[in-house]
């Protein structure tokens, strides 16, 4: 049998090797082509867009180390794996939670079709639940990728309730909680000491140093500092610590699953390291919005699969009313556009003429007074700009509202603390794309433009249909503008894909365009 490195095509951890030997120039030219990727936003800049170009792979004198679902398709399987199989999780470990019938079927499929891909599910319906259940499914130890402390933080919660008595480390800055760790507890005191002493029948006058000669007397390996040995079922690794250390080889051989939360962050040339670094035998990323503008997206797909399942717009809610707020004003600040030396309209400027009109902002704040008269009302109020929810506050503090933030610079316990409270919870589209999670949330109000709002507006439906209190409200301020116009002609569509009930003011809205069928309903992909 030929040993690994006589073999053309091996697995790896470090990704699919592939000998120089065995590819012509010109393929080995392609490669380096084709895996040197650049984001492209817009084709007007596409030519200064090349200048941010990153490579994918990584080589050695001898072998290219390439991701290995792109070389699947572009050489063939490989010839053999040296992809550790990972430990197994200790036999006593249970997994306690009840998926529902749609978890069970996305699962199912995920291992079905191998363990490796995407699963693109909205907010709400449960990823990190169907994640854990995956790993537990597996069986080996595992490693959790997050780019947010609030998120490693929201994992170990869930984790600990999912999984009574699991062992999970972190690695973060300093800390590598990998395998098994050494602990050192503080030295015991001198009552304690004493103590030890009597239970041995010593002597327990005198100093600490003269107490440790007794027992050492007797006992010559005792160690007057309690020493435990704790070995970690899985490890919560910050990006960041992932990309930015050098790891020993064979830091991660124990590790037999692997998921990246929010996985559509792989795609930029940063956190793209983390894939070059991490490879395990099963991989899972986890994303409610996997497609990258910037045209990356092939990034994370070519290391760890292509969507297994994908719910592309969620099931049908006619329960959630979406208000149309059409905004307009005579205030001529707010309707100049600002334009650059080309012609073209900055936007970032126009943005800050729409969060400092006054009586825009009053418009909104009457919003949220109207809405909260009914107690049963919890408003997630969010905007592109923290100043904006400030001025929205100093608005608002006359009502007596409950308020408080949700916003990227606060310690987490303030944060959270505070949303458990609010009536009104000012909040960035920043911290609300992403794991915000806070069940009884049934309001929403888009105070700032925004083009997407599937993770936005998900935060409100976080709660079972039959198990809601009032019916979600999401309040849609439209702009006059004619780019902003356009952007609700787009999410009314997605509104309507989801069977939102739109409408102006108290009248619902007429069907007065069709919805397009692309990209409609749940898709479960096999390979």
């Amino acid at each position: 049998m030929s040993s690994l490195n006589e073999l053309d095509r091996v697995l790896t951890a470090h990704g699919y090797a592939i000998k120089k030997t065995s590819l012509t120039p010109r393929t080995s030219q392609n490669l380096r082509k084709e895996l040197t990727v650049s984001p492209v936003t817009n084709p007007k800049f596409q030519r200064q867009a090349t200048t941010a170009a990153f490579t994918v792979y990584t080589e050695s004198p001898t072998r290219f180390y390439i991701p290995r679902c792109w070389a699947k398709d572009t050489f063939g399987d490989a010839e053999a794996s040296a992809v550790p199989e990972g430990k197994a999780l200790r036999p006593d470990l249970e997994f306690i939670g009840k998926p529902y019938d749609y978890q069970k079927a996305i699962v199912d499929q995920f291992l079905h079709v191998g363990g490796n891909g995407l699963i693109c599910v909205p907010c709400g319906r449960g990823k990190t639940f169907m994640a854990i259940w995956t790993a537990m499914r597996l069986g080996k130890k595992f490693l959790i990728v997050v780019d947010k402390e609030f998120l490693m933080n929201q994992w170990k919660g869930e984790l600990e309730s999912l999984v009574p008595g699991i062992r999970v480390g972190i690695l973060q800055e300093d800390k590598c909680q990998i395998g098994e760790e050494t602990l050192v507890g503080k030295p015991l005191t001198l009552p304690e000491l004493k103590v030890k002493c009597k239970e041995m029948g010593c002597k327990v006058t005198g100093k600490r140093e003269e107490l440790l000669e007794r027992i050492r007397a007797q006992k010559p390996e005792f160690q007057d500092k309690e020493i435990t040995t704790v070995s970690y079922d899985c490890t919560i690794a910050m990006i960041q610590t992932l990309v930015q250390r050098d790891f020993p080889q064979g830091t991660f051989k124990d590790f037999g699953f692997t998921i990246f939360d929010e996985c559509h962050h792989l795609g930029a040339a940063h956190f793209s390291r983390a894939l070059l670094k991490v490879q395990t035998k099963h991989m899972l990323g986890l994303s409610a919005t996997p497609v990258r503008e910037d045209g990356l997206t092939k990034v994370f797909e070519w290391f760890l699969g292509k969507p297994v399942y994908w719910e592309k717009t969620r099931e049908p809610d006619p329960q959630v009313v979406v208000r149309l707020e059409q905004f307009d004003t005579k205030d001529p600040d707010y309707n100049e556009v600002p334009i650059d030396y080309k012609g073209e309209p900055v936007l970032a400027r126009l943005l800050t003429k729409i969060v400092e009109c006054k009586e825009r902002n009053e418009h909104i704040a009457k919003l949220v007074r109207d809405i909260a008269e009914d107690t049963r009302r919890r408003i997630l109020v969010l905007s592109e700009r923290i100043g904006h929810l400030e001025t929205l506050e100093e608005l608002l503090k006359p009502s007596g509202l409950t308020m408080s933030y949700y916003v990227g610079g606060m310690k987490e316990e303030e944060r959270e603390a505070g949303a458990k409270e609010a009536r009104v919870l000012l909040a960035s589209y920043a911290m609300a794309s992403e794991a915000m999670n806070i069940k009884h949330l049934n309001c929403v109000i888009l105070a700032s433009p925004r083009r997407k709002v599937e993770q936005s507006t998900g935060r409100i439906l976080r709660v079972q249909k039959n198990q809601r209190e009032i019916n979600p409200l999401i309040v849609d301020i439209v702009d006059s503008h004619g780019m902003y116009q356009g952007q609700w002609k787009k999410r009314a569509i997605y509104y309507k894909r989801c069977a939102y009930r739109i409408q102006v003011g108290d009248q619902e809205e007429a069907e007065t365009s069709e919805v397009e069928d692309k990209d409609e309903g749940c898709l479960i992909l096999d390979d």
